[in-house]
């Protein structure tokens, strides 16, 4: 089912037409409601709060861990052992684990190793990665990767929206152009209309010769046609506007028949053609090199023997408690793990770095290609706007032609062939003159895209 849109949102503009009131949707509000609507906008929006979630999921390494078990066995009346242990275990981002744990072991054949004091013991342990994992590991490294990756997913929001920003805001100056086109060309078939009903008007009473009907005829049906082909147009272009208006992503929206686009104009394009380019592509080639950079950190540490020192506290429940802690009673261990050729952890490391060289390249032309493109455009639009000064001129001056020559006609001093051919002319150079002004909407446009700023 699909609604009218009522453009209750902000950026609507009235203007007096006659006795009418027509509605004005303003390439702004027609972008700001695509920006908060459609559905690629907001499946670019839930990645960005996806890319949270990784970081929340990422945290969840350092999270305390609760331990416990009880392993027991009764037989023949005995307890032949009973072995409970309980505890917490806390990682910390400095890559030390710290341990709180309690022990209640009894039976006859209890392993040696596991006999406690009667109220239980307890451990307070640490333990310290010395050689890898001493400076970063794997939890560390995605916590921090992660967070880039929340970044580079606002800067790829920006981009998407960028791109359909972009692609929208070329369809609704098309739409621009073919309206505007569509009323000139409604104004030609109005003088056609007329003058082809004082022709007949003048023929009845013996003023005019009948072939002049016919001349006058042939052209009224031309005109026609052109405002058919011109009202086609007009309405595809409506369409093609529409296509991108929803209510909250899943409701396609449509705009009423009296809702007409602002009307075309010089468009100056506001940058001021700086000598950076601050394009969100390039920050997100900044976050990619940094990305990268962890990644790299963690793979030199690779490179590094693994030795991990535990050291536990063994007091008594009681003991702890009172703080009376006693520096003799403890245990600790140690493991070792080096390969001796580290040649996967070589030959990854080196895949990283070639990784990286190629964001370097990679964002060297990218901005030099962006820079080019911007001054391109710019260039563009100069010479643009210049000729669309100039076909303004000339449809200025074909339209006091086409009115001079229509009051001689009127007087009896000019052909029909005369005043159709100024009215010919003034037509094409006005039609012109609209074309440029389209082209000069959207070359303003795609100075926006190309330095990112439509998606901000």
């Amino acid at each position: 089912m699909r609604q009218l849109l009522m453009l209750l949102f902000a950026g609507v503009h009235y203007m007096s037409f006659g006795q009418d009131t027509l509605k004005q949707l303003d390439l702004n509000s027609f972008l700001q409601q695509i920006k908060e609507n459609h559905p690629v906008a907001l499946v670019a929006a839930n990645n960005v709060e996806a890319s949270n979630q990784l970081v929340r999921m990422s945290k969840g390494a350092f999270d305390p861990v609760l331990l416990g078990g009880v392993d027991q066995k009764y037989f023949d009346g005995k307890t032949y052992y009973s072995t409970i242990s309980t505890g917490v275990k806390i990682p910390t981002r400095l890559g030390i684990d710290l341990k709180l744990m309690g022990d209640w072991n009894r039976g006859v054949y209890l392993n040696n190793q596991n006999i406690v004091p009667d109220q239980g013991l307890t451990t307070i342990g640490i333990d310290v990665p010395i050689g890898r994992g001493m400076f970063t590991d794997e939890r560390r490294t995605q916590l921090k990767r992660a967070t880039v990756a929340m970044q580079q997913s606002v800067l790829e929001q920006q981009l998407t929206l960028n791109d359909l920003l972009y692609e929208a805001g070329q369809t609704y100056i098309y739409w621009q152009e073919q309206e505007a086109q569509l009323v000139l060309a409604l104004e030609g078939l109005r003088f056609a209309e007329l003058r082809y009903q004082q022709l007949v008007i003048n023929t009845d009473i013996g003023e005019r010769a009948a072939i002049d009907t016919v001349e006058a005829s042939a052209q009224l049906f031309l005109r026609q046609l052109d405002v058919q082909q011109r009202q086609l147009n007009a309405q595809n272009a409506r369409l093609a506007v529409e296509n991108y208006l929803w209510d909250k992503g899943t409701l396609p929206l449509v705009l009423e028949t009296f809702i007409q686009p602002k009307a075309i104009e010089l468009t100056v394009p506001k940058s001021l053609l700086p000598d950076s380019i601050n394009h969100p592509v390039l920050s997100w080639y900044d976050l990619k090199r940094k990305d990268l950079q962890l990644e790299r950190k963690l793979k030199i540490e690779q490179l590094k023997p693994q030795l991990n020192v535990n050291y536990n506290l063994l007091q008594t429940p009681q003991n702890l408690a009172a703080f009376n802690y006693s520096i003799t009673n403890y245990k600790w261990g140690a493991s070792l793990y080096m390969p001796i050729l580290l040649r996967k952890e070589r030959s990854s490391l080196q895949m990283t770095n070639l990784k990286l060289e190629n964001v370097t390249f990679e964002q060297d032309q990218k901005q030099r290609d962006l820079r080019t493109k911007q001054v391109q455009i710019r260039n563009e639009w100069n010479t643009l706007s210049t000729q669309a000064q100039t076909a303004q001129t000339i449809a200025d001056r074909y339209r006091q032609l086409a009115l001079a020559e229509r009051l001689l006609f009127e007087g009896g001093e000019s052909s029909l062939f005369l005043i159709n051919a100024r009215e010919i002319s003034y037509l094409s150079a006005q039609s012109k003159y609209i074309e440029f002004l389209a082209k000069t909407q959207k070359a303003a446009l795609s100075e926006k895209y190309v330095i990112g700023a439509l998606g901000l």
